[in-house]
């Protein structure tokens, strides 16, 4: 254990007092790899009553971050979210608002006692993973399915869904705009969205982050989801498109298998039509999903070029910047072989 992880169990060990009013100590400690975005980690706690495992998602230190979100607003949305009872999701137990008890603005939620739905996948025959995508189908439905009037209020509602769409390509031009140089790529991607819009669909719940290894399933196949730090108020298509640009970044693709039969049990439980659901229009919120996590790593590279910081994860994002046109070129070029659908 590092000296920063042993000072962070002196302060979780405080932090659990002060939340309980009961002496606790940290029996074990396991940083949890593979994000960029968040310090997280597993912390079992051995108290009153007996050993209880938790998980911490903190903001990591002032400049090394690569997505910038907010945890307050993460926690308003997980109790709002674990309120209503419909979504699995870790329960979230306690909040270190502004960091002075745990050194960095803190979640502390339940430890599931799953594993990533990814390694599921990679363990199990090919054959096998339509079983396992079509309760990914399921899941998507029930969050998309939330009911709007109860989620926090920095979760704005779109006026419509036309100016969602147009604020999205919008963005893509406002990014180029404030780069460290032009980006034609920026453009491209802007004028692809604004001549190639899909039929529109009703406003939803997006977790923004949805694909196999931000779910976890348990040992009686239950399902939870975490990681919903970019949710927010837009076309529910997204996390289809995003699910469908991860299975690339990180394969296998568990739909891959009998896409048709994933996206017609994702209609059935949401009531959209076939047409909403195509090549087409999954290819296009390809494109769309990629604009919070493309735009802020491009936000965060032009920070590096300017000085503003020196963190190597920031700078190895020059990679994922490289990855993720590569996709998008293919998705605009190409729905039917990114999707595995029938034009």
């Amino acid at each position: 254990m590092t000296d920063a992880q042993e000072m962070h169990v002196a302060r979780l060990e405080a932090f659990f007092r002060r939340c309980t009013g009961q002496d606790g100590r940290v029996v074990g400690y396991e940083p949890i790899t593979g994000g960029y975005s968040r310090a997280t980690a597993r912390v079992w706690i051995e108290g009153a009553d007996g050993r209880q495992g938790y998980v911490v998602r903190s903001d990591p230190p002032t400049g090394n971050s690569v997505l910038e979100t907010d945890r307050g607003e993460e926690w308003a949305l997980l109790k709002a979210l674990s309120g209503m009872g419909t979504v699995p999701l870790p329960m979230p137990l306690w909040f270190d608002a502004d960091g002075s008890l745990l050194g960095t603005p803190s979640i502390v939620m339940e430890l599931v006692d799953g594993e990533p739905m990814l390694d599921l996948v990679r363990r199990a025959d090919p054959a096998d993973h339509l079983e396992l995508a079509l309760p990914l189908a399921d899941l998507a439905a029930t969050i998309h399915s939330v009911d709007l009037a109860g989620l926090p209020a920095h979760l704005e509602v779109p006026a419509s869904w036309d100016d969602y769409v147009a604020g999205c390509a919008q963005r893509w031009r406002d990014a180029e705009r404030v780069h460290v140089e032009r980006d034609p790529v920026l453009r491209l991607v802007a004028c692809w969205l604004e001549a190639n819009t899909p039929e529109p669909v009703p406003l939803g719940l997006v977790h923004g982050d949805f694909h196999p290894a931000n779910v976890l399933v348990d040992r009686v196949g239950a399902h939870t989801i975490v990681d919903w730090e970019v949710a927010h108020v837009g076309d529910p298509r997204e996390d289809l498109g995003w699910m469908a640009l991860a299975a690339v970044a990180q394969p296998p693709d568990v739909i891959a298998s009998d896409p048709a039969a994933f996206y017609r049990r994702y209609g059935e439980r949401t009531s959209l039509p076939a047409g909403a659901l195509d090549a087409r229009s999954i290819a296009y919120f390809l494109v769309l999903s990629a604009t919070t996590v493309f735009l802020d790593v491009t936000s965060r590279l032009k920070r590096l070029a300017d000085g503003d910081t020196t963190a190597i994860n920031v700078a190895y994002t020059t990679n994922i910047k490289a990855g993720l046109q590569s996709i998008l070129f293919d998705a605009m070029q190409d729905p039917a072989r990114v999707t595995g659908l029938i034009s």
